[in-house]
């Protein structure tokens, strides 16, 4: 950014000084309309509409960018909210396995139960 700036500021001291030492009066043909103007006041003119050209340009192009910026932040959010969402199923999903293999190791021990009792059954029979 300074050194835009910088380079800005010493272009326009160039076309300063080219644009005095060209001051003489000179005829400008625009269609049809004759004028004469001063070389000096030419120069600032064109230099003046360049430089609002550059500066919509430069505009649009930040708007573009702020605006690229923005969409990217919007799904980086959603990001993070999905990611958010999906820790939490994570856990409910941990929570639901463990409670799972608790169930599976509480019917295993009453198969293991119901087993020795069939085997005690049988030796008695």
């Amino acid at each position: 950014m300074r050194f835009g700036f910088i380079i800005s500021l010493v272009f326009a001291i160039a076309v300063a000084i080219f644009g005095i030492q060209n001051s003489a009066v000179i005829s400008v043909n625009f269609f049809s309309t004759n004028i004469n103007i001063s070389l000096a006041l030419i120069i600032f003119i064109s230099t003046i509409i360049g430089a609002i050209i550059v500066a919509m340009l430069g505009l649009k192009k930040e708007l573009t960018l702020s605006h690229s910026n923005k969409q990217l932040t919007k799904k980086a959010k959603n990001f993070q909210d999905e990611i958010e969402v999906q820790k939490d199923e994570n856990v409910s999903l941990k929570n639901e396995n463990q409670n799972l293999k608790n169930k599976v190791e509480d019917l295993e021990t009453k198969i293991k139960t119901i087993n020795d009792e069939m085997n005690s059954l049988k030796t008695e029979n």
